[in-house]
């Protein structure tokens, strides 16, 4: 199974026809970071690549799915982050609520 920071892959061990794609930034729930559409691609690329795999589930760690993208301010941005935006517990990003 490939290694991924954002997700996880496996093949479901009671039904190995499916494959369970797991968002794993519970948090942030699940909020696309810039490095998961890459890890997405490659996790599905994984999938594709095994014949006994007909279905990709695609499932959030945590309460959330997935709350929306992270969002970081440009480095140049002095303005201030808008009350509609929180930052996610343990990490430097802020995640927007769309």
């Amino acid at each position: 199974m490939p290694a991924f920071n954002t997700l996880r892959i496996d093949k479901d061990p009671r039904q190995p026809r499916i494959a369970r794609l797991l968002l794993n930034r519970p948090e942030c729930l699940n909020a696309i970071s810039d490095d998961m559409p890459a890890e997405i691609r490659a996790a599905v690329e994984w999938a594709g690549n095994d014949d006994e795999v007909h279905v990709i589930v695609v499932e959030g760690a945590g309460k959330g799915f997935a709350a929306a993208t992270t969002w970081r301010p440009a480095p140049s941005s002095t303005s201030s982050t808008p009350a509609s935006r929180r930052p996610c517990p343990g990490t430097p990003c802020v995640t927007t609520a769309r």
